[in-house]
């Protein structure tokens, strides 16, 4: 009774004082050493809250709520010793969804995704009614990149009255199934009660750009940009948005803009490299798809772009090595065939322009009518050429 009251009065010290006599006086019951663990967890003392609720348990492994208590104390120090004591306390209770609830956060602090999603729709099937158990779960499917099931969960989660957040985890869970007007519609929703937000409302001007609301996409990146100087993604997404709409002046002066503070991303000179290479500056743009090949020599794009800019800057040699490099990666296209019948051709390789003008023939079907016809003509120079020298 006098420990009671003064656990009821928040007066844990005194509580303490009297627990710790009483444990002498009855060396088998549970209970006190319970209501210990429980009065020292109140003082922020978790070593000696672990031990008395240990001490509990032993005495009696069916007391649920000395599971629960020690799942909690160990929660955020470690979560990996706290399963198992939820995982006790809601077989010992199988009609309370909160102890599978805090397994499931456990276990995902823990990094055991899969198994930690398995404890949330247990709680959520056991508290119906309930959002946080859904909320936690779509979260918990989200970062497992199940994206349907995620967006499923969220679903139900928003029907429950579950936090704003749980629209804004919706609309992540829409952009990863390029389901973008859904996802636009998400961010708004979200962005009416924390405007703030910049990366939902960054990622809201993906998935405009997604749909090709170019306009719409920009205004969210001026918004974005008002508070200061642009951050590196605003300028490469406007830099990306400018690029489809063939602004390539525009597209370069942003890329230059966006270098300084991304000195190492091959995409951003490749991105550099084709905006010279259609504004004509071909030594820009070459400066710009070598670095971006030293950086990431993978992308096949971005070399045929170097073969071009080599091509259109008349370096036939570097631009016939490149071609090589091309079709080491994969079949030759119609119009690589017709590049390097045109550096042949200006290198004074007869039979090898004569050839590859004869290949490009075979394989365009007349797609590229102008080449078409100054490959045709060209070969029937060339093959009267080559019969003068025989």
């Amino acid at each position: 009774m006098q420990a009671q009251a003064a656990l009821n009065r928040k007066d844990y010290a005194a509580a303490i004082d009297t627990l710790q006599k009483i444990v002498v006086l009855q060396p088998t019951d549970a209970v006190p050493h319970f209501e210990m663990g429980y009065a020292y967890s109140e003082l922020n003392k978790n070593d000696q809250a672990v031990t008395e609720y240990r001490r509990a348990i032993a005495l009696n492994d069916l007391l649920s709520p000395a599971h629960l208590n020690l799942g909690l104390t160990l929660l955020s120090s470690d979560p990996a010793s706290a399963v198992p004591e939820f995982q006790r306390a809601a077989a010992l209770t199988p009609t309370d969804g909160r102890p599978h609830f805090l397994a499931g956060e456990a276990l995902e602090r823990s990094g055991k995704l899969p198994e930690a999603i398995e404890e949330y729709r247990a709680a959520a099937t056991l508290l119906p009614k309930d959002a946080s158990p859904r909320l936690s779960l779509a979260i918990a499917l989200l970062n497992a990149n199940r994206a349907p099931e995620a967006e499923a969960a969220f679903r139900e989660a928003i029907t429950l009255g579950a936090d704003p957040q749980a629209w804004n985890g919706l609309a992540q869970a829409l952009l990863r199934q390029d389901k973008n007007q859904e996802a636009v519609e998400a961010f708004t929703n979200y962005l009416k009660t924390d405007p703030d937000d910049r990366q939902a409302r960054f990622d809201r001007a993906v998935a405009l750009q997604n749909l090709n609301r170019f306009d719409e996409s920009l205004a969210e990146l001026d918004r974005l940009d008002q508070s200061g100087q642009p951050a590196p993604d605003t300028l490469k997404l406007r830099a990306s948005i400018f690029m489809q709409q063939m602004k390539w002046m525009e597209a370069a002066a942003i890329l230059e803009k966006a270098l300084p503070a991304s000195p190492n991303d091959p995409q951003l000179f490749a991105w550099l490299g084709r905006a010279r290479l259609n504004l004509r500056d071909f030594p820009a743009a070459e400066t710009a798809l070598r670095r971006s090949l030293t950086l990431d020599p993978a992308p096949v794009e971005t070399l045929r772009d170097l073969a071009n800019t080599f091509y259109f800057s008349k370096k036939c040699q570097p631009a016939l090595d490149a071609l090589n490099l091309l079709a080491q990666r994969g079949t030759p296209t119609a119009l690589d065939w017709f590049l390097r019948a045109t550096c042949y051709d200006r290198l004074g390789k007869l039979q090898e322009a004569a050839d590859a003008y004869q290949k490009f023939l075979d394989l365009d079907a007349n797609a590229h009518p102008d080449q078409v016809f100054e490959a045709t003509q060209r070969r029937k120079l060339l093959l009267r050429e080559l019969e003068k020298k025989r």
